[in-house]
């Protein structure tokens, strides 16, 4: 909670000081994930992403992971929903 108070004070970015993932939906064919921790589950209906402080589940059909790289993952598909669990 401290390092909130600090990116708020003095308006740094919260996703590069928190670790914070960024989650960009282009569309309803293909997301980005940057700042990941890891892939939990993959499936062609449901991907589980690890981020900072909780889970990502990306859910569709036909999904498939284009790129994944330590920042990035890019997953391709028919994307119907994305809920995040803390």
């Amino acid at each position: 909670m401290k390092m909130q108070k600090v990116t708020d004070s003095f308006e740094l970015p919260k996703d590069i000081v928190l670790g914070l993932p960024i989650v960009t939906a282009y569309g309803y064919n293909e997301l980005t994930i940057e700042n990941h921790k890891g892939i939990l589950s993959f499936s062609d209906k449901a991907v589980t992403v690890r981020a900072a402080d909780s889970t990502i589940k990306i859910s569709g059909s036909r999904l498939e992971i284009k790129e994944f790289t330590k920042d990035l993952i890019i997953i391709a598909g028919h994307l119907k929903g994305i809920i995040y669990e803390y």
